[in-house]
């Protein structure tokens, strides 16, 4: 009796305390990282009136200076940033060396500002965790405290840098693992997100996604045509993660077996991308959000669009070069939604949206958030249609992602077996079983340890 009692205060303590410390997180979270994208977007308006031949000087020498910064001052601000978090939060209890934050903001900007192709939440996602990092130490926090407030940095950064509180939230802690969301830290993070997101509104950060796709009266027809969208998706994905890890793959080979010095791979990746923006044009360098805006208003973009800008991001992070994967994510889905509205027979801009939701559900492995995110950036009228469209992307991508740290927590298919528990970079690759021959193992796997958060 005296337990029953006095249980709901110790419940509502504990309420308390995390609801104070993820409002403390976002609020720190919200300045740094609203900062960091006023400096971005003022460097990308600086260079936008640069003209092709001052571009392919700078591009180059962005990718020195960031792989100088990166090399010299924290390696871990390599890539897009979410992915060092995630392996942070597994291997370190999230600790993280407080240097990632400026380096991390300033090897995104030279990276992106002169045209390489990367996202603006990877880094903002980085910094919202270095920042939370350093409120352990200063609190002296157990390293099960630290994690749950670098978790709850991560979510800041996202809701920031996508105005969405609710699915930046979710997103913070559903990249960390394939099939699992941590639900002692829903309310925490979303304590950080929502804080984060009226600080960053109040120093002046706007968002803008237009919403001109109509409900679609649903029917079976449509659900097919969807559950084609979302396979499709998912093989994009799969396509740029296969990408991705072959470029990042030859990067380390290089580095180990030839010793080239690591910041000649951005520079190289500058001059590769110089010559595929003089090839194309330069709307698929940078963040491409104008490209993005018009696939979203129903407009219509070239054929390939998606796959021009696919192989720039390939490029620019593959080779080491510093920027989300995010925004590149958005971008590529929206175009790819917006070819493929044509044959499945859907408005333009209803394509452009289930199309970035679909594709970024599979890359990021984060089919839940992503779905909510389409609700809060798009409106509720296509919740049922995003639904159908992220599921099969999540299923399509198997055991792959653009976060490779991520944790595996569910069996996708006893066809395609990986071991949980591990990361998805440390499961070795299992030969793939005939139907007709798997053991009663593969069919109905056994939960590991570590298959509850």
């Amino acid at each position: 009796m005296i337990r029953r009692i006095w249980e709901p205060i110790f419940m509502g303590r504990q309420l308390a305390l995390w609801l104070i410390l993820g409002a403390l997180t976002g609020a720190l979270v919200g300045v740094v990282v609203t900062y960091f994208l006023k400096l971005l977007f003022w460097s990308i308006a600086v260079t936008a009136a640069w003209p092709f031949w001052a571009i392919a000087i700078a591009l180059p020498l962005g990718g020195l200076i960031t792989g100088l910064l990166i090399h010299y001052g924290a390696p871990s601000a390599a890539g897009h940033g979410t992915e060092a978090v995630i392996r942070a939060v597994h291997r370190e209890s999230g600790r993280i060396n407080w240097k990632v934050a400026p380096i991390k903001a300033l090897a995104t900007v030279t990276t992106i500002a002169p045209g390489g192709s990367a996202g603006k939440e990877g880094p903002s996602a980085q910094i919202g965790a270095a920042v939370a990092s350093a409120l352990a130490d200063l609190f002296r926090f157990s390293p099960e405290q630290r994690k749950k407030i670098v978790i709850c940095g991560i979510g800041a950064g996202f809701a920031a840098v996508f105005g969405t509180p609710v699915a930046g939230a979710i997103l913070g802690i559903e990249v960390l693992a394939v099939g699992d969301l941590w639900y002692e830290m829903l309310l925490p993070s979303f304590a950080a997100s929502v804080m984060s997101y009226e600080v960053s509104r109040g120093l002046g950060l706007t968002w803008f996604y237009p919403r001109t796709a109509a409900a679609l009266p649903f029917s079976l027809s449509l659900f097919g045509r969807l559950i084609i969208l979302g396979i499709a998706a998912g093989l994009v994905a799969y396509l740029l993660v296969l990408l991705m890890d072959g470029l990042h793959h030859q990067m380390q080979a290089l580095e180990t077996k030839r010793h080239w010095w690591m910041p000649w791979f951005p520079f190289l990746s500058g001059i590769m991308l110089v010559i595929l923006l003089g090839v194309t044009n330069r709307q698929y360098g940078g963040l491409s959000l104008s490209l993005l805006s018009h696939a979203l208003e129903g407009h219509g973009v070239p054929t390939f669009a998606f796959a021009f800008k696919l192989l720039t991001v390939a490029i620019t992070l593959g080779f080491g070069m510093s920027g989300g994967i995010i925004t590149p994510l958005f971008v590529i889905g929206a175009t790819f939604g917006s070819m493929a509205a044509i044959p499945l027979h859907l408005p333009l801009a209803v394509g452009a949206e289930l199309g970035m939701i679909a594709v970024t559900a599979a890359g990021a492995n984060a089919p839940i958030a992503l779905i909510i995110m389409g609700m809060e950036l798009f409106g509720s009228r296509l919740a049922p249609d995003f639904l159908i469209v992220a599921i099969p992307a999540f299923i399509m991508i198997g055991n792959h992602s653009v976060y490779p740290s991520q944790q595996v927590r569910l069996q996708k298919s006893p066809w395609v077996p990986i071991p949980l528990g591990k990361a998805l970079e440390d499961a070795p690759e299992a030969p793939l079983p005939l139907p007709w021959t798997r053991t009663k193992s593969q069919q109905h796997p056994e939960p590991s340890e570590h298959d509850v958060s």
